[in-house]
């Protein structure tokens, strides 16, 4: 036992760290029908990364315990807040962006339009590039 926090055994031995390589995860997931309140049946590959665009796009960032501090979106935060034009026409296409990009199917989001229907909901139109090389586009009502 030592009386010093130095342990002599060690100094001037160079740690060596291993990077393990990168895989993708599967994709597979439960399909949820927002419409009817339902979740029935395996979804994969461009169907999942749809309902996960949707599903990101929907659900409010900070909300719900069981999703990470990466997934939802902000978006809700700034509605019937008094900003500019300006302001919400370049944040909220960010807003957009930062809900959906997280997921490690998606090398790029492009093309992010809003459209107001009312004062209560806006439509979000989505370009995304996938990992694939596949580009799909989404669209959400909130």
């Amino acid at each position: 036992m030592t009386l010093t926090p130095i342990n002599y055994a060690t100094v001037g031995v160079v740690e060596q760290s291993v990077v393990a390589p990168q895989t993708a995860h599967p994709s597979k997931t439960w399909a949820i029908d927002l419409e009817r309140g339902r979740i029935g049946g395996l979804i994969d590959g461009e169907q999942a990364v749809r309902q996960y665009i949707r599903k990101a796009i929907m659900t409010a960032r900070n909300r719900y315990l069981i999703y990470d501090d990466s997934y939802g979106e902000e978006i809700r935060e700034l509605i019937g807040q008094n900003l500019t034009q300006a302001l919400t026409d370049v944040e909220l296409p960010r807003l957009v962006r930062e809900a959906i990009e997280f997921d490690d199917r998606i090398e790029a989001v492009s093309n992010v339009t809003i459209s107001r229907h009312n004062s209560d909901s806006i439509h979000i139109a989505v370009t995304v590039e996938l990992v694939s090389g596949l580009f799909i586009t989404e669209e959400v009502s909130i």
